[in-house]
């Protein structure tokens, strides 16, 4: 039996106005992408048109939202077809995406291998053709991070993200690339060029204010990983006094001092104010740090059975940041343990190590090195 599916997203498009050639945009927090075609795109925002016979069939997406475009400007066809690079790479970039390591390392080689020579043939005559180049630039710098972060050898892919930023610095991926440089060198205990890359991000006027003022705070994180208490502490005054009408950053500065007083083993006044914080905060990216940071403390204080339920609020309900929901899964593991629950806390070190959506965060890598 055949599959209509093909048939059914012809008759979308054609409902929607579009031609075949629309653009895929998969937006964080979003269950559907968004189907449309990108008009503009920078480091603040992405504007998609989702009607071209409507003038005001449009929407304004914030780009640290963005988690991927799937872009069909590419030209000429030949690239597009069976047996094309650029088709070529895309279903090795899906292939890639398996548990199997000699599966994902020649899946990965064949789609940087192909959409370097995408790159080398695609014509960039309209700005929608230079997206598509630009993000195809992008890929392979972040499919270059996935083969080094297989191989335990990040420096080229870093040499490679430095080089797509340095180049693009005014793009949507660019809220990925150099957050991703800084997690690297976080991850390698290098706290001075970690410190320096997300500084990087908070001086750039291209972004938005909201991720500037994200990237700040991500300094004292990395001030506070390095043991420079005193100078977390006066920074985070001073982002206090800027942020005295902004209540989303008055409560991520709360955060932040939480983690100063648990780096000094400081427990109660850090549950205290990370109690605060849950208590007036609904943001779920805010809750799933509120209550991953209060599940440490409980668990630094060996009260397991607390910690416990902060950490499965955060696997269950706020579990929209791999990131958050990878520390989480990394304690429920260390977690069970203590309580003497062999099975759920294997559960929860194969589910961090094996799911791929983990691949590469810091947790996932210490939960590898600790089976090992």
């Amino acid at each position: 039996m055949k599959s209509r599916a093909p048939f059914a997203v012809f008759a979308l498009l054609a409902i929607l106005g579009l031609s075949v050639r629309a653009d895929t945009i998969i937006i964080r927090g979003q269950e559907k992408p968004l189907i449309g075609n990108v008009k503009s795109e920078n480091a603040k925002t992405v504007v998609v048109v989702t009607d071209p016979k409507k003038k005001k069939a449009e929407e304004t997406i914030p780009s640290a939202d963005i988690v991927e475009i799937f872009y069909e400007n590419i030209t000429p066809s030949t690239l597009t077809v069976k047996g094309g690079a650029y088709r070529t790479g895309k279903d090795a970039e899906k292939e890639a995406e398996t548990d199997d390591p000699d599966t994902r390392k020649k899946a990965l080689a064949l789609a940087i291998a192909s959409y370097l020579e995408t790159l080398k043939t695609m014509t960039r005559d309209t700005n929608a053709q230079k997206y598509a180049a630009r993000n195809l630039e992008y890929k392979v710098a972040i499919l270059t991070l996935k083969q080094a972060t297989d191989q335990l050898s990040t420096d080229r892919a870093i040499k490679k993200l430095q080089d797509f930023s340095k180049n693009f610095p005014d793009s949507w991926q660019n809220n990925i690339v150099l957050p991703a440089i800084a997690q690297l060198h976080l991850d390698s205990k290098e706290y001075k060029e970690a410190a320096n890359a997300y500084q990087e991000i908070a001086d750039m006027e291209v972004f938005s204010e909201g991720v500037r003022r994200e990237a700040e705070l991500k300094v004292v994180e990395v001030m506070v990983r390095d043991g420079k208490i005193a100078d977390a502490n006066r920074r985070l005054d001073a982002l206090e006094k800027k942020a005295a009408n902004n209540s989303a950053t008055a409560a991520r500065i709360k955060l932040a001092r939480a983690e100063v007083f648990i780096e000094q083993k400081q427990l109660d006044p850090a549950t205290k104010l990370l109690k605060e914080v849950l208590k007036t905060n609904n943001d779920k990216q805010i809750k799933a740090m509120a209550h991953n940071s209060l599940g440490e403390c409980l668990y630094k204080d060996g009260k397991y059975e607390e910690a416990k339920w902060e950490f499965l609020w955060v696997d269950a309900v706020y579990n929209q940041d791999r990131h958050q929901r990878a520390k989480a899964l990394y304690y429920l593991w260390k977690t069970f343990e203590q309580l003497n629950n062999a099975e759920r806390a294997q559960e929860c070190r194969e589910t961090l190590i094996g799911d791929r959506q983990f691949a590469g965060s810091e947790y996932q890598r210490l939960a590898v090195s600790q089976v090992k």
